[in-house]
């Protein structure tokens, strides 16, 4: 079985550093005195290195931004193994900065191993986060390789079998001091150590190395907990700087979103309402939720709402956190109803009507973008009602009905009008004082315009056109 462990070196740093457009020298630190435990590239450029103080890398870096721990790293591995989980359906959290995913299952799929490794590289591209990979038969032997960066690019046995064995034991993760003391007797190369009889192994370092390289080397299982899929969306972002203005958000707000979108893509589900929490230093939080008006799955779609909704937003505080969260999720409709006049799928070709409900609403209000629903009842001008986006009604009557309703019935002499179909007897209300009592006509008026046409005791009259 194949196994690909991912290490994205320096998590910590680099999930925080996500956040901001331009590129910093950037260090994290930690510790008491607190020392420089993680630096990026740019920082590395100017002198700054690990294990140094904080007082000797901001000598050398006066710019350097200073950067505290994650409160929680096992948050930002799963949202990791949420991605991850679009590339396998087995993943495992290794914390605080690995995952493994497995790959035998998952080729035929990806026609073959350089497709999955292909999907996954350029998923990791769009990540922006540095990762080291290892191909491995087993867990434990991707996770040392991953840590290590040996990556073999091939699922040939005897080459990931050399991979191993060329890494020193130091590399093996062996449980307590067996690595030191291995060291000691002169072993210093996972082969040397795999040479060496079990028996006089387990005499001298205990039952547990046994296990480890058993493991190790696929002789006996090991299992771990896999990565259960979220039924919702949630990710946290932390503003390395406080925003004032709406707009300062959208950067961070980009890398949201299309997790988002991916989120839903994997799912196959699309979202009609979802929140954005932005998380001030004082005083409760500001939420805005978003709903459009079509269950929405794309990404550009899904940002564009945001960056409507955000032009008629105000910020009475600086913003320090965003919480981004899909709250009702239903399964993506597949366009298999029908063709339009132009051979495009019903839901394609109804596309941009429904972004651009979606954007005025967002830009509006939802109070202020309506739909009309129909109501049960017989007479023409009490038969709708004002109605939330997405509201649905029963169907109308199989007889023809003018979309377009006049406010009043319009007199018309009947010279004007060629009747093509009726009479159809419409009577109600006579229990609430308006009695209606009229023959509807499908008439068509000297134009040629089409339109409705009634007659009551006091003449004809014109209530809506087609």
């Amino acid at each position: 079985m194949l196994w690909l462990g991912l290490h994205f070196v320096d998590l910590a740093l680099h999930h925080q550093l996500q956040v901001h457009s331009e590129p910093v020298a950037a260090a994290l630190i930690g510790g008491q005195p607190r020392r420089v435990c993680q630096c990026n590239e740019m920082a590395q450029a100017l002198g700054v290195a690990t294990d140094q103080s904080v007082a000797t890398a901001t000598a050398l870096c006066p710019e350097l931004w200073l950067l505290e721990p994650l409160a929680d790293e096992q948050e930002v591995l799963l949202e990791l193994a949420q991605w991850a989980y679009g590339f396998s359906g087995r993943v495992v959290l290794v914390a605080p900065d690995l995952l493994l995913l497995e790959g035998s299952s998952m080729l035929r799929l990806f026609q073959g191993l350089d497709g999955w490794r292909q999907a996954i590289n350029r998923g990791l591209a769009a990540l922006g986060l540095p990762c080291q990979q290892g191909l491995g038969l087993t867990p434990l032997a991707a996770t040392v390789l991953a840590r290590q960066g040996r990556d073999g690019n091939s699922g040939d046995p005897h080459r990931l079998d050399s991979l191993l064995r060329a890494l020193p034991v130091t590399a093996l993760q062996l449980p307590g001091d067996c690595a030191e003391r291995l060291m000691q007797m002169g072993i210093a190369q996972t082969d040397q150590l795999l040479a060496l009889p079990r028996s006089e192994l387990g005499s001298r370092f205990g039952a547990e190395l046994l296990l480890h390289l058993s493991r190790l080397q696929g002789e006996l299982p090991d299992p771990r907990p896999e990565y259960q899929p979220s039924p919702q969306f949630l990710q946290k972002r932390l503003l390395l700087e406080e925003a004032e203005q709406a707009p300062m958000l959208l950067f961070p707000l980009q890398s949201m979103v299309a997790a988002l979108a991916e989120f839903l893509r994997q799912r196959q589900l699309a979202c009609s309402q979802f929140s954005l929490s932005l998380i001030h230093r004082q005083g409760p939080a500001t939420r805005v939720v978003l709903r459009p008006a079509f269950a929405e799955s794309q990404r550009q779609a899904l940002f564009k709402l945001l960056q409507l909704r955000f032009e008629r937003l105000t910020l009475y505080q600086p913003v320090t956190e965003l919480v981004l969260q899909s709250e009702q999720l239903s399964p993506l409709s597949l366009a298999c109803e029908g063709l339009s006049e132009s051979g495009q799928s019903l839901v394609a070709s109804q596309q941009p009507r429904r972004e651009l409900i979606s954007q005025l609403t967002a830009r509006l209000g939802e109070e202020r973008v309506r739909g009309i629903a129909t109501v049960d009842e017989i007479r023409p001008e009490r038969a709708w009602r004002w109605a939330g986006l997405g509201e649905g009604s029963e169907p109308v009557a199989s007889r023809p009905r003018p979309p377009w309703l006049l406010p009043e019935p319009q007199a018309v002499n009947r010279q004007q009008l060629q009747l093509h179909q009726g009479p159809e007897r419409l009577e109600s209300g006579w229990w609430d004082g308006e009695p209606v009592c009229r023959d509807y006509y499908l008439a068509q008026t000297g134009d040629h315009r089409w339109c409705w046409a009634f007659r009551q005791h006091n003449g004809w009259f014109i209530h809506g056109w087609f």
